[in-house]
């Protein structure tokens, strides 16, 4: 008799566990789909925070897409390039830095009039069509003329190509120098200036003197460089 009693308390209270798991189990659930916002609000909520979002979103539109292409069609020179802070040394007098400066950017400013391209690139290929590869030193040494080609670094080229364009622009009629340098590099891309006529005139004393490079004569002390 007790053990059918046993029996009888093991299995109502064996009902009463598993109906409360099954009563918690659905007010978690029921808790969760409460507090859990729609995926909808989700999305809404996560590109109203980012504002990166946003900003892609609007980037898509033609419009911006426009705006990008025609930025990047533009050229501007940069602040500290090389050949341009080398050409403002060269034309600068008496340490006023800033006029030389100025008349760079207005040689360009012409440039660009001249040949409605940018200007920039157009004077880096002046630089490179007029620059020598070497240069020819001449010395006396009993009664007899010698002449000594020897190459250039690029740094020297470049030096000597600038030179040779500001002294031909100066030969030219015009009162302002922006305007005759740019003149002067827009000569030398055409190929009818005096400075292509002197780089070939120096190639051609090298290649005359060209077995001076193999057997170098004594240089006298007052001609060392």
């Amino acid at each position: 008799m007790f053990a059918s009693i046993r029996h009888a308390v093991a299995r109502t209270s064996l009902r009463r566990a598993a109906n409360i798991r099954t009563l918690t189990d659905s007010a978690v659930a029921d808790a969760v789909k409460e507090t859990a916002p729609d995926a909808g609000e989700i999305g809404l909520a996560s590109i109203a925070a980012s504002p990166s979002a946003l900003s892609a979103a609007s980037s898509s539109t033609p419009v911006a897409a426009n705006a990008a292409q025609a930025a990047a069609d533009i050229h501007i020179p940069p602040a500290e390039d090389p050949l341009l802070h080398l050409l403002t040394s060269l034309i600068m007098r008496h340490g006023k830095r800033q006029e030389a400066a100025r008349a760079t950017t207005k040689m360009l400013l012409h440039l660009h009039a001249f040949t409605q391209a940018p200007p920039l690139p157009l004077l880096r290929q002046a630089v490179v069509t007029a620059q020598p590869f070497l240069r020819c030193r001449q010395f006396k040494r009993a009664a007899k003329q010698f002449v000594f080609p020897m190459p250039l670094s690029e740094r020297q080229r470049t030096r000597t190509a600038l030179e040779w364009i500001l002294d031909a622009s100066d030969k030219k009629g015009g009162k302002h120098l922006p305007e005759r340098l740019a003149r002067e590099v827009v000569a030398v891309l055409k190929g009818d200036s005096t400075v292509l006529k002197k780089k070939e005139e120096v190639h051609k004393l090298a290649v005359l003197h060209r077995g001076n490079v193999l057997r170098p004569p004594r240089v006298p002390r007052s001609n060392k460089v």
